[in-house]
């Protein structure tokens, strides 16, 4: 029968047999910079090689539940700083969307916070340069407006403060010449509207891709003359 590992990743039948001495300890196939640990020749958990470092742990080296717990605490910080970073690799995040995603992977959330404050400090995450990014790629590729960029942003956990200066990336001359985009863009479909409705029809549209009711009206005259056109 095989024996299982626990959410904290070691076999938890095999420590049972602790304390004991460590029997063994080999380089991991798949990833030489992890080692697996053995006790009476059973393995019972792998670890990193700063963990091995940390603790000095060698064949001969008694191994006790206390220091088993701090190992797998230890294990459990660098398994989620490798997660996060390799996310981070993959696009910029803000704190919130990490701690949401550890949070699904049922990393335990003091461990979690620890990591993000690391983070923050090391300048791999930073709320406002996320948000000022996120701001520019959702206005000049989606063509969202401010309030539903803002609504994002706060969903994502950036305080107000943060949203306000990443909203100043956003260009007031830029942002009518978007408004008249999208409505060359969907042309056809409010020109198929009844005229007496196709004012109405593009504020919504536009009020829904988080525009402010007042530049729409300010434009709407030559919004109505596009579709003319």
């Amino acid at each position: 029968m095989q024996k299982s590992k626990n959410k904290l990743g070691y076999k938890k039948e095999v420590a049972q047999l602790l304390p004991c001495l460590i029997s063994k300890i080999s380089v991991q196939k798949k990833n030489t910079f992890r080692f697996s640990i053995f006790i009476d020749d059973e393995f019972l958990i792998g670890v990193s090689d700063s963990t091995l470092t940390t603790f000095k742990l060698s064949k001969g080296v008694l191994l006790t539940p206390s220091l088993l717990e701090q190992i797998v605490q230890k294990e459990s910080k660098w398994a989620i700083r490798e997660y996060m970073i390799r996310l981070l690799g993959r696009r910029d995040h803000a704190r919130n969307e990490l701690r949401d995603k550890a949070r699904k992977k049922e990393f335990p959330s003091s461990i979690v916070e620890e990591v993000l404050d690391e983070l923050v400090e090391k300048k791999y995450i930073n709320n406002l340069e996320f948000a000022k990014k996120f701001t520019r790629d959702k206005f000049e590729f989606n063509s969202w407006g401010a309030n539903k960029i803002k609504a994002e942003l706060f969903r994502k956990g950036i305080s107000e403060k943060e949203i306000n200066h990443a909203l100043r990336e956003i260009d007031s001359k830029k942002s009518a010449k978007t408004l008249q985009y999208l409505v060359k863009k969907n042309k056809r479909k409010f020109a198929r509207a009844e005229a007496s409705k196709r004012k109405k029809k593009i504020f919504d549209f536009l009020l829904r891709k988080g525009y402010d009711s007042n530049t729409i009206l300010k434009q709407m005259p030559t919004l109505l003359v596009i579709l003319k056109e």
